[in-house]
């Protein structure tokens, strides 16, 4: 099996009871050369603190449920070394030092309720044995094994302590990560929504976006009683620049306007490209007049202006249709119909020029 797919917590508690029971070993050995343990004593605890580690973690390696298992496991260090704590006579040092290791084990994973699992664990490594032998109370310890259960006591708590610390890291920059992949996506999103907001050819906004925005600003307007004016602009006799000059001719002119309209309107309202060479301006608190005079500085700055291409300079005019909410419509499906139905009359009366919206529009618009 892969160390990739390799439970953490096998891996966890493989490392932390191969460490412990090693050094488990050590100190013990220094109170069984004090009461004389036999060949055979030594022999089990050889099998316990040194090969038995491996063989519960080949167990919980191969377990359907690694994390079940791995519990199992603590489950038996708390009996096996409880038993040897009632088999030894209950060393104070040793008995504190196995109690302490196996519950710290079980709280990690289960909290109280792993305590008391614990607790009852080592209850039924000791009271069978101690019933078998007679409980025996010998608490006492050597100064080298006391200090020893000290010493292996602090090693493995620092050692639990840097392992948490490490998680810990590990856990924070996971989340740092966490965080800046989902800023990544929150930003890709954004811009996702603003391309597709934005006509490609102008990098103004497109239609479906100028409906949303409209229909909102038109009712902020109307709930603070202020004009909203929308003015449609057409490049006049845009075809004959696609035709004498080509299509990259005409994209040259449309960008021009597009950069004019955006740098001159800015953040008083908006623009949008309406489709093929038409434009629309949004124009909030502006009332008619004034918008009106707006729209005619546009058109004389975009007339006098041209656009080089091939050699050549390509200059053109503009129509412009105005109408103002809500004198002229209240609603933004209305208020549309009626800019450009003006643009449609400015168109009639020979193009270059600004027409605001009269009703006498509306009927030459709907009779064409």
């Amino acid at each position: 099996m892969s160390g990739k797919n390799i439970h953490w917590a096998v891996a966890l508690n493989r490392r932390n009871r191969s460490l412990s029971f090693a050094l488990s070993f050590l100190v013990v050995g220094t109170h069984l050369q004090v009461v004389g343990a036999s060949p055979l004593q030594w022999l089990l605890l050889t099998l316990q603190l040194l090969a038995y580690p491996q063989l519960v973690y080949w167990r919980a390696l191969r377990s359907a449920d690694p994390l079940r298992a791995e519990v199992h496991n603590m489950l038996l260090d708390g009996v096996l070394l409880g038993a040897w704590c009632a088999f030894w006579g209950m060393p104070l040092w040793l008995c504190f030092l196995f109690f302490i290791c196996v519950c710290l084990n079980l709280m990690i994973f289960e909290g109280l309720p792993g305590l008391a699992r614990a607790l009852a664990a080592i209850c039924v490594g000791v009271v069978p044995v101690a019933l078998l032998t007679g409980f025996r109370f010998r608490p006492d310890t050597t100064l080298a094994t006391s200090l020893l259960c000290i010493a292996m006591l602090a090693t493995y708590l620092l050692t639990f302590a840097y392992g948490a610390y490490r998680r810990g890291l590990a856990l924070r920059e996971s989340s740092a990560q966490l965080h800046a992949r989902l800023e990544e996506i929150t930003t890709l999103q954004t811009r996702l929504q603003e391309q597709a907001s934005r006509d490609p050819l102008t990098g103004l906004f497109n239609r479906r976006h100028f409906d949303r925005a409209l229909a909102e600003t038109l009712a902020h307007c109307i709930r603070d009683d202020r004009p909203l004016t929308l003015a449609i602009t057409d490049i006049d006799h845009f075809k004959k620049i696609n035709d004498n000059h080509g299509h990259l001719a005409g994209d040259e002119v449309l960008r021009s306007l597009a950069d004019l309209l955006s740098d001159r309107v800015g953040d008083a309202g908006m623009v949008c490209r309406f489709g093929g060479e038409e434009f629309l301006l949004m124009l909030p608190g502006m009332p008619a007049t004034e918008a009106c005079g707006f729209a005619d500085a546009l058109r004389r700055e975009f007339e006098s202006s041209r656009v080089r291409m091939y050699g050549e300079e390509i200059g053109t005019t503009l129509s412009f249709g105005v109408a103002v909410a809500p004198e002229d419509a209240a609603e933004a499906h209305a208020l549309l119909r009626r800019a450009d139905a003006a643009l449609y009359t400015a168109k009639l009366r020979g193009r270059n020029r600004v027409v605001m919206f009269s009703p006498v529009d509306l009927a030459d618009a709907a009779a064409s």
